[in-house]
């Protein structure tokens, strides 16, 4: 299944970057129309079907979620395989609650 391997390196490479997205510092008072088209054109370099309405942005108590949902078809000469993806991140404003230390 090594035709798969770059689908999956593609995908762990957007998934960094959702994740540094959602923890960048002011990222949680970003407007969607800020954040969406980076992420869009993020995944656009890297050639990945992600459309507008497959970001989603939320916020809730001073934290903010990306996801990408998004889905690969791939035809591997005698089977035809849908790989699906969500990369997903959260991040706080620097107010917010800290996990405790360890």
């Amino acid at each position: 299944m090594l035709l798969l391997l770059p689908i999956y390196v593609e995908n762990y490479q957007l998934n960094q970057f959702v994740h540094s997205v959602a923890v960048e510092p002011g990222a949680v008072s970003q407007p969607d129309e800020a954040l969406r088209p980076r992420i869009l054109r993020r995944a656009q370099e890297l050639n990945l079907p992600v459309h507008p309405g497959d970001v989603e942005i939320s916020r809730s108590e001073g934290r903010l979620k990306l996801v990408a949902r998004y889905k690969v078809q791939k035809d591997l000469g005698l089977a035809h395989v849908d790989l699906h993806f969500h990369p997903e991140a959260s991040g706080q404003t620097p107010g917010g609650a800290q996990p405790a230390a360890r």
